[in-house]
């Protein structure tokens, strides 16, 4: 069946919520903001949980329509298949850094020395087999990677929080405000997930409940921002020791002490990956429906396929991950920006202009009847 359940729908929101900032990018934000990176968190975060209640009211109120069905009723099919393609190639391109940050994690983290291109083929594979699945598949998987993702953020804040001095979070704006603005204008492109939710419109169950998942995303955040805070903390008067590629799990050997429970914390951090997989999975399957929606559904079929073939050449072409990151913030964040939280935006228009449309419409009609009586 292509649908999610209210409860598939809620962990979605909590794997989204996760994913794509856990690994890498704390160590970002540090190197690029210092101990500002706290306060950028907390306010990309909030950003994203408005976004999330847009994508949120656009699922709610759609009436049962798909998001581009929609924008066409509203705005037109021209700017619903103009809006799929710019949706779809936002996707590609946030599915590559997903991709270069998984490299980067396994390369610095996991094996000592960088991994090939050849070692994500099994990964791409699966995603476009995910992708032409129906959405009750992604439904179904939320329920059983949540449990995984849970209790590696369980385990691991029990061996890290206890010995982390969050003392060293302060002071903040000790530089003022510029190095906060330009965190968060070059970071965009690690944030607003939750747009990729838009393609579960009109194939949700639960209706004004699907609010609950507000929640949801709170709490990841909250759990975001306690494992970022324990890098911040304990880097934030030495970020230039980090290098790109470190990751939260990296920090937790030290904060804990590798001595004493040896790599426990890439069995962890494997749970963790569940939730990349996953997120990882909506991107792809956002670019499937994308284009069979603006092609036509053989097309996005073998567009799906291509994908899959873009990104094994794209990776293995990329020799320097930590440039291809640079790229991202400096070319790609403020696109990103404008996609990801416009398609919510244009969502809400859409819906306001049906409305306003079919009340036109209906006003019309009486009018008409009134006239024939």
């Amino acid at each position: 069946m292509d649908r999610v359940s209210l409860r598939q729908f809620i962990l979605l929101t909590f794997l989204l919520g996760l994913a794509m900032k856990m690994f890498n990018l704390p160590v970002l934000m540090l190197r690029l903001c210092g101990r500002d990176a706290f306060i950028v968190l907390i306010a990309e975060l909030i950003i994203d949980l408005i976004l999330l209640v847009l994508v949120v009211l656009v699922v709610v109120l759609s009436g049962g329509k798909g998001f581009y069905e929609l924008i066409e009723n509203a705005l037109g099919k021209v700017t619903a298949k103009v809006t799929a393609v710019v949706a779809g190639a936002y996707c590609m391109v946030k599915l590559y850094m997903m991709l270069v940050d998984v490299r980067l994690f396994f390369s610095n983290t996991v094996f000592p020395s960088t991994i090939g291109a050849l070692h994500l083929i099994p990964l791409i594979v699966v995603l476009v087999c995910f992708a032409l699945k129906p959405l009750s598949s992604a439904g179904r998987l939320s329920e059983i990677f949540s449990l995984f993702v849970i209790v590696g953020m369980v385990l691991l804040g029990v061996l890290t929080f206890p010995h982390v001095g969050f003392d060293g979070l302060r002071p903040l704006l000790a530089d003022g405000p510029d190095k906060v603005f330009e965190g968060m204008s070059a970071l965009f492109m690690w944030f607003g997930d939750f747009s990729l939710l838009l393609i579960l419109t009109g194939k949700t169950d639960g209706g004004k409940k699907a609010l609950f998942s507000l929640i949801a995303a709170v709490v990841s955040f909250i759990c975001l921002t306690l494992f970022s805070a324990v890098l911040f903390a304990s880097y934030g008067d030495v970020p230039e020791l980090l290098t790109y590629g470190h990751s939260i799990s990296s920090i937790s050997q030290y904060a804990v002490g590798s001595f004493r429970f040896g790599r426990f914390d890439l069995v962890i951090f494997s749970l963790w990956l569940f939730a990349v997989f996953l997120s990882a999975g909506m991107m792809t399957l956002f670019f499937s429906r994308s284009m069979s929606y603006a092609f036509g559904a053989k097309a996005g079929r073998i567009l799906t396929y291509a994908l899959g073939i873009a990104m094994f050449a794209a990776i293995a072409l990329t020799i320097n991950l930590n440039l291809a990151v640079e790229w991202g913030m400096v070319y790609f964040a403020i696109p990103s920006a404008v996609v990801q939280y416009g398609l919510p935006v244009m969502g809400i228009v859409a819906l306001i202009a049906g409305r306003v449309r079919g009340s036109i419409r209906r006003k019309s009609e009486n009018s008409e009847q009134k006239k024939q009586e």
